[in-house]
């Protein structure tokens, strides 16, 4: 399984976690994150949690972990309001505020966190981690150690669950209901680069067994920006933002063109299948392939040659 692949693995399972079982999560990742100094913290006696769900004394950076997913947005900002006055209320020079959550906030709550409690508060440093965050940076560290946060087993095959779930695999297959026979269509326009690669979930580029090294390289850089592009698409919200990205996938097409080929796509519906979830989930894999500008053009006048209309010899002569 690759990085990338990995990542959205590992993003699919945080936003199933829920209630304790978040909570240890966000434990067993405090503990990694910062080894002798996350400080596990449960409600008790009659000070309660004093508002934090774990803090490192040493880096004084203090943990609030809430399963969101589902909620309205008044009762997210209500709790992360809460949580981070009560935290304030309760401890001294703290430096950062870190809120874990497994879903991905919507705008309205995204922009009360920006413009209101980072503006009362400039002096501390408020952060929100949600699943997509959280997998980012769990994916930078070793595989024991991403074992050991999710309490999964990682191999070649797939994400094993450990526990009841054990016999569950994590696997990526083939959606029984995609039509057999996808064809890779021309990619002529940024926007068609972005029905590929917007909210895929994997991606997978062809490259040409005869390209000499220069191509090669050439090919390598595009498809990356490519990727890139496509990796945050989830967070260009925006209609000038989406434009802004197609522009640039535009002149990557053009640069692919400059260096002798034409890019063919497609988006293939998969299915994440195991773990966790009592159904399979959607997943989406962008395939795109460079094919030489001459042999595309020999494709299209063969095409020509082949739908031009032929005379009947029977009427030649006739008026």
């Amino acid at each position: 399984m690759d990085a990338n692949s990995l990542r959205k693995v590992i993003a699919s399972l945080i936003a199933s976690f829920e209630g304790n079982s978040f909570q240890a999560f966000c434990d067993r990742l405090g503990s990694e994150l910062h080894p002798g100094d996350y400080q596990r913290v449960r409600a008790g006696g009659r000070h309660g949690d004093t508002k934090n769900d774990g803090y490192c004394p040493k880096a004084r950076i203090f943990f609030a972990a809430h399963a969101t997913r589902g909620e309205t947005a008044a009762k997210t900002k209500s709790k992360i309001k809460g949580d981070l006055e009560g935290c304030i209320a309760q401890h001294r020079d703290m430096r950062v505020w870190r809120y874990l959550t497994n879903d991905t906030l919507i705008g309205e709550v995204d922009a009360f966190v920006d413009n209101e409690l980072r503006l009362t508060y400039p002096g501390l440093t408020i952060e929100i981690w949600d699943h997509e965050r959280l997998a980012e940076e769990i994916g930078k560290l070793e595989i024991s150690q991403i074992e050991k946060i999710l309490d999964v087993i990682i191999r070649s095959d797939g994400v094993f669950l450990k526990g009841e779930a054990a016999n569950k695999p994590m696997r990526v297959v083939p959606d029984p209901d995609q039509p057999e026979g996808m064809m890779l269509r021309e990619l002529t326009t940024g926007l068609d680069v972005w029905n590929v690669v917007a909210n895929a979930h994997q991606y997978k580029f062809g490259y040409p067994t005869d390209g000499t090294d220069d191509e090669l390289d050439e090919l390598a850089v595009i498809f990356d920006q490519i990727k890139d592009w496509g990796e945050i698409a989830g967070d260009l919200l925006s209609m000038i933002h989406q434009r802004d990205a197609q522009r640039s996938l535009s002149g990557l097409l053009k640069q692919a063109e400059e260096v002798g080929f034409i890019l063919f796509g497609a988006q293939e519906r998969m299915l994440l299948t195991g773990g966790v979830y009592a159904s399979p989930s959607p997943w989406l894999r962008a395939i795109i392939d460079p094919l030489r500008v001459s042999e595309v053009e020999k494709l299209k006048k063969s095409r020509f040659r082949a739908s031009r209309p032929v005379a009947d010899e029977s009427d030649q002569g006739k008026v």
